[in-house]
């Protein structure tokens, strides 16, 4: 087992043991749970940070591993949520975003070794490309969290229960408004990721591009993006009624980033002695992005 695996996978565990410790605290209240949690991220994080730098000490560029898109994915909400834990009550954040970034790295991990892909990050164009989608998708994950959040707390508002677990959630307005500027943040970054991408994909997919499902996709949940802030800066929508924009518009998201990644032309199964080698750029004529 390589450094890089046993770096990662302690990673993981870290990451796991912080899911159960946030849920324990939101559920039960437990001061204990979430002291363990709050220093036990950092360390995760620390461990990972060391994972991904062995990585690429060994194997070159990090988007040459068909996992490391993921394992970035992961590395983004936990650093968002070592920021949040500073801020009263948004520790309880991390019962939602601590499990999709353990789900994350765990594909990561899971990704089969001796399985390789062109350098996504390769060219002038693909590299704010991937980086925006990158952003965009954490941005978007965060998004989908405090939606989640702010139905539950609207529901245990109006069903006055608001002692125990609707104390330890972030305050309502404080909620809406965070989701609010983390989508505006996840649309340009995703408005951004198009552009781009549109214009390396010609060369790189040839000239029926537009038809690929991952195109759809991507627009689709464009659109919901872009329906969500219509409705909030023409409309004035706040609240409950929007926050099923953000969640549909993750899924779309979801959907799609999955897609991308798992395309059957980005990925090129390794045999024979192959498979031992170094992770090496894919140089196929149909070129994920």
């Amino acid at each position: 087992m390589t450094p890089e695996n046993v770096l990662l996978g302690v990673t993981l565990l870290c990451y796991f043991a912080g899911s159960v410790l946030y849920h324990a605290h939101l559920f039960t209240g437990s001061e204990r749970a979430q002291r363990i949690a709050t220093w036990l991220l950092p360390v995760g994080l620390t461990l990972h940070t060391a994972g991904i730098g062995v990585w690429c000490t060994h194997y070159g560029r990090l988007l040459q591993d068909p996992g490391m898109p993921y394992s970035l994915i992961a590395y983004l909400l936990v650093l968002a949520q070592v920021g949040l834990n500073f801020l009263p009550r948004w520790a309880a954040l991390g019962s939602l975003s601590m499990p999709l970034a353990f789900i994350a790295q765990f594909y990561a991990n899971m990704r089969a070794a001796g399985t390789t892909v062109e350098n996504l990050a390769g060219g002038p164009l693909m590299r704010p490309h991937v980086t925006a989608i990158l952003l965009g998708f954490a941005a978007f994950a965060l998004a989908f969290c405090l939606a989640i959040t702010y139905l539950v707390q609207s529901r245990l508002l109006k069903t006055k229960q608001i002692s125990g677990l609707f104390r330890r959630l972030p305050p309502l307005e404080s909620v809406s408004n965070a989701a609010h500027w983390l989508a505006t943040v996840g649309f340009s970054m995703l408005t951004l990721g198009i552009i781009t991408g549109s214009m390396a994909a010609p060369e790189r997919w040839g000239p029926n591009w537009y038809l690929d499902a991952r195109i759809v996709t991507s627009l689709v949940a464009w659109a919901i993006y872009a329906a969500y802030l219509g409705v909030s800066l023409f409309l004035g929508w706040r609240g409950r009624r929007t926050t099923y924009f953000l969640i549909a518009g993750f899924l779309v998201v979801l959907i799609a980033f999955v897609a991308s990644l798992g395309h059957p032309n980005s990925a090129k199964r390794l045999s024979g002695p192959e498979a031992g080698l170094t992770l090496v750029a894919y140089r196929g004529n149909n070129s994920p992005t």
